[in-house]
């Protein structure tokens, strides 16, 4: 799920190991999806709304689509998603 630098989405993508092995398991369909989010994540890291779970940190979002749940932290000292967990519906 890594993607090259583009300028449409300024942020670099990374997932951790874990998450990135729940991923190659997901149906294509929902890769997809997740894909088009994460994306939409890279072009607007506050596009998604801040974790409840970490409101005292906005830097930690969470992306939900039709059958996942999927939290990012923004990394301050460079341009980084980082996704740390995935949760399956």
């Amino acid at each position: 799920m890594n993607h090259p630098h583009h300028p449409h989405h300024p942020y670099e993508l990374r997932i951790s190991k874990p998450v990135a092995e729940s991923i190659r398991d997901l149906p294509a369909a929902a890769r997809d999806e997740l894909r088009a989010a994460l994306m939409r994540a890279q072009a607007d890291p506050l596009s998604w709304p801040q974790a409840d779970r970490y409101d005292l940190d906005d830097t930690v979002r969470v992306v939900t689509t039709r059958t996942l749940v999927v939290h990012y932290a923004l990394v301050p000292t460079s341009p980084h998603l980082w996704v740390f967990a995935i949760t399956v519906l």
